[in-house]
């Protein structure tokens, strides 16, 4: 069970959009060219398909929206000393509905971000890498190929 959660970039977004309206063309054109009982079997299906697809692409950009208030800025890019890792920390502020600190997102592959660090009540990110695996953010120590974070708790029964 991962302790953090992989979010969409916006490019990787736009082209699940981009898929998503080139599948519903091209079911369209198919459509037409089956029996009276396949269409019936094949429309259940496609808005059952349509309706989740829907959904999932609907909460990534809703999360894509939240994250964009708040008063999230930018702090620094740090890049592992192989350059395997990339790591992106953000300062943010909820202002009077909350409290201000720094998160850091790990980017990984096709654009997908992992939140790995969350530190409240910090306002930089003094980042320092003794292997190509292992960061020390702000004095916690971290092993990125492990899965270590900070400031991410997993809420169990």
């Amino acid at each position: 069970m991962s302790n953090t959660l992989w979010t969409f970039s916006y490019t990787t977004l736009i082209v699940i959009a981009l898929l998503f309206v080139l599948i519903i063309y091209s079911l369209l054109k198919e459509y037409k060219q089956l029996s009276r009982l396949k269409k019936v079997v094949a429309s259940f299906l496609n808005t059952i398909s349509i309706l989740f697809t829907s959904l999932i692409l609907l909460f990534f950009a809703l999360k894509i929206i939240v994250y964009s208030f708040g008063g999230t800025e930018h702090l620094v890019k740090s890049y592992s000393p192989d350059m395997g890792y990339t790591l992106d920390f953000y300062a943010f502020d909820a202002g009077a509905m909350g409290s201000f600190g720094i998160r850091g997102e790990l980017d990984g592959p096709l654009g997908f971000k992992k939140q790995f660090y969350y530190e409240r009540h910090a306002e930089n990110a003094n980042i320092q890498w003794l292997t190509d695996e292992i960061v020390i953010i702000n004095g916690h120590k971290l092993n990125l190929k492990n899965g270590e974070t900070f400031g991410y708790k997993i809420k169990t029964r």
